[in-house]
């Protein structure tokens, strides 16, 4: 599979992290979604269809424990 086809979705409440992932993982080829919330990441994982989730543990609302345990 080429680089151009692994789809990440970048979970974290800090967007100075999602922006410095976002940013290096796309110059890699890699197609990027960013969501800021457990509750986000849930819907987008739907929808994009993730090879590969990089998930935050702690975040408000709803963890990243818990965001994995539902996804």
């Amino acid at each position: 599979m080429k680089t151009k086809e692994f789809r990440i979705l970048l979970v974290d409440d800090e967007t100075d992290i999602l922006e410095f992932l976002g940013y290096n993982l796309t110059r890699e080829g890699y197609k990027i979604e960013k969501a800021k919330s457990g509750k986000k990441a849930i819907q987008l994982a739907r929808e994009f269809k993730p090879h590969l989730i990089i998930l935050d543990v702690m975040m408000p609302e709803m963890d990243g424990m818990e965001t994995c345990i539902t996804l």
